[in-house]
């Protein structure tokens, strides 16, 4: 069995090798089909090459709370050398899937994280985008 918190400071401390953190995500339909940009949609625009339908495409995030939804993710085609990623994101992924897997034998993820599983509400990030606003403004 994996240690949890080894994995979590591992992916904390950047220690991870780059394959560690590709994602990889199958598109089941045509780009212009799809209504949202999710992290995979994202990612295929910024392609070099234009996927097709039942086409994997490759990615990693590097800022996954970024307004634009094409800055959150860098297919991996496109990359050079590794980008700074984003370790909270990662961290919470880990935690997720240890929850869905673990969580039947008790596994709690506060005892690893404070991070609550689940989206904050829309007038919640919009007092908090708010406040920043406020304060750059300030300054």
């Amino acid at each position: 069995m994996v240690d949890q918190r080894a994995l979590v400071k591992k992916c904390i401390s950047k220690q991870t090798n780059d394959k560690d953190l590709v994602i990889s995500k199958l598109l089941r339909q045509d780009i212009q089909k799809y209504r949202s940009l999710s992290p995979q949609i994202s990612a295929a625009i910024q392609s070099k090459r234009y996927p097709l339908k039942v086409e994997t495409v490759q990615y990693i995030y590097t800022d996954s709370k970024h307004n634009n939804p094409l800055c959150r993710v860098i297919p991996i085609e496109n990359l050079v050398s590794l980008p700074s990623y984003d370790k909270e994101k990662y961290k919470q992924m880990i935690l997720d899937a240890e929850e869905t897997v673990l969580g039947f034998f008790g596994f709690d993820r506060t005892v690893y994280s404070n991070i609550k599983k689940g989206r904050k509400k829309w007038y919640e990030e919009l007092r908090e985008q708010r406040t920043r606003d406020i304060e750059t403004e300030m300054m």
